[in-house]
């Protein structure tokens, strides 16, 4: 899923079909999406468009004279498809899990992605799981400070970049990195929700931030954004 700012709308690719989201109405049209990501693309999609609508006015010009072009700004992952089951190994353990249902490996997967916007200094990642019982959902990793020149995360247990503070928590303190998943054992798939954010700053100001936090410090600088979407569910 790739969202580029063009006037007052964001333009998307998922996988080779058309979507388009109205940044005043906050609606999905076009969508050839299977029924049960629409709830998570939707999510993702308010968030990113409102940030990208609150960037300044030489970021969203930016943003935009890239909108133009015929490769769309990209985030795949050599581990899961676009819309396909996270693998085992990302599922939540260690510090944190104990005497939850998950006890996996706790690794994050590989993240590549192409073509970034113009202008292009920096990028943060966000990843959601819109679907947990909680306002806002559930925030799985957030990871900041990345350098415009990088193109993948490596994931698979390296850390990387600014690691900031996750949804989980052990003894009260906040677990910082990433935090896999561990959805309630209803056979439910819950959806999470990677995005990368193009940003025209190459650093933000303090680590160890929140996943709110995060969102509000790029709000001036992001020049686009995109994502792919992963399952999980318990039991498998």
């Amino acid at each position: 899923m790739t969202v580029r700012r063009n006037t007052a709308w964001l333009t998307l690719a998922v996988t080779g079909a058309a979507h388009q989201l109205d940044c005043t109405g906050e609606k999905l049209i076009a969508s050839r999406r299977p029924k049960r990501h629409a709830a998570a693309l939707a999510a993702a999609l308010a968030v990113s468009c409102a940030l990208i609508g609150a960037a300044t006015p030489t970021a969203t010009a930016d943003a935009a004279s890239g909108a133009s072009r015929l490769t769309p700004f990209t985030l795949t992952s050599p581990d899961f498809r676009d819309g396909g089951k996270l693998p085992k190994w990302t599922e939540f353990g260690g510090p944190g899990s104990e005497g939850a249902p998950c006890q996996g490996k706790n690794l994050a997967p590989r993240l590549n992605w192409r073509n970034a916007p113009a202008g292009t200094l920096g990028y943060a990642l966000l990843v959601n799981d819109p679907d947990a019982p909680l306002a806002g959902g559930w925030h799985h990793w957030v990871l900041y400070d990345i350098p415009g020149t990088a193109t993948r995360i490596d994931g698979h247990g390296t850390l990387q970049y600014t690691q900031g503070a996750n949804s989980f928590d052990t003894n009260g303190m906040p677990v910082v990195g990433w935090g896999g998943p561990c959805p309630p054992a209803t056979g439910q798939p819950h959806h999470y929700v990677f995005t990368l954010y193009a940003l025209s700053t190459p650093t933000l100001p303090s680590a160890g931030l929140t996943y709110e936090q995060v969102t509000s410090a790029i709000q001036p600088y992001v020049l686009g954004a995109t994502s792919i979407v992963g399952t999980f569910r318990l039991p498998a």
